[in-house]
C-alpha cells in the first residue's frame, strides 16, 4: 500500500513540475496606437486625464486631451481612432473617441452619445487647430396623464452641437439638419479657417 501511495504522490508531483507556466498575456491601457502615438488614460496630479503619449526615441511627452470626470469605466472614452493626413505640405492628425453617459432617475433614462473630434499639429507648436464635440442624446421618460395614474412612455432624440466630416480633400463640414459650415486649412494661419 504504501508503494502504490509513493508511486501516486511521485507521479503527480512530476507532473506538475513538467507542466510549463503559461505565459501571462500583456496588459495595455492604451486606447489607440498610431506611429509613435498612444492614447491613454493617465493619472496625473492625482486626476485621470486622456492623454496623447509622444514617444520620440524614447523621450515621451504627454499632450493633454480632457480631464476625466466619471470613475466608471463604461462612460470614459472609447472607440478611439488616430489618423494621419496631410495638407499642403503640412502633417496634421486627427483623434476621435466617444463616450456614452447614461443618467437614470426614477422616471427618466437619457443615454447620451458624445462623439468628439480633434485636429492636431504636433509638429514643434504641438497645438490643437479644430474640435469639435456632438452629443445625441436618447430619453424615454414616463409621463402622467392628467390626475389618473394612468401613465405613457415618451422617446424622443436631443441633438446638440455639429455633425463632423473631413472630407477626401481635408476639408472639415459641421452640420447640422438646418446648416453646413466649410472649413479649409490655411497654411499661413495654420489653422483651419471658414471656406468662402
Amino acid at each position: 500500500m504504501k508503494n502504490v501511495l509513493f508511486a501516486l504522490l511521485f507521479i503527480s508531483t512530476s507532473l506538475s513540475l513538467a507542466q510549463k507556466a503559461k505565459p501571462k498575456a500583456a496588459t495595455s491601457s492604451a486606447l489607440a496606437t498610431f506611429e509613435n502615438l498612444k492614447a491613454e488614460i493617465i493619472t496625473e496630479g492625482g486626476k485621470q486625464k486622456l492623454a496623447i503619449i509622444i514617444d520620440n526615441a524614447g523621450k515621451k511627452e504627454n499632450i493633454i486631451l480632457k480631464d476625466i470626470t466619471t470613475k466608471d469605466k463604461a462612460q470614459q472614452p472609447n472607440n478611439f481612432k488616430i489618423k494621419s493626413f496631410t495638407v499642403s505640405g503640412v502633417k496634421l492628425y486627427h483623434f476621435s473617441y466617444t463616450e456614452n453617459i447614461i443618467t437614470e432617475t426614477k422616471l427618466k433614462k437619457e443615454d447620451a452619445l458624445i462623439t468628439s473630434n480633434e485636429i492636431w499639429d504636433l509638429s514643434a507648436t504641438k497645438v490643437k487647430i479644430l474640435g469639435n464635440i456632438q452629443t445625441v442624446t436618447n430619453i424615454k421618460e414616463i409621463k402622467q396623464l392628467g390626475k389618473s395614474t394612468a401613465t405613457e412612455t415618451i422617446e424622443k432624440t436631443r441633438r446638440e452641437g455639429f455633425e463632423f466630416t473631413l472630407t477626401k480633400d481635408f476639408e472639415v463640414f459641421l452640420s447640422t439638419k438646418t446648416q453646413i459650415n466649410k472649413y479649409k486649412f490655411n497654411t499661413t494661419t495654420r489653422r483651419y479657417d471658414p471656406k468662402k
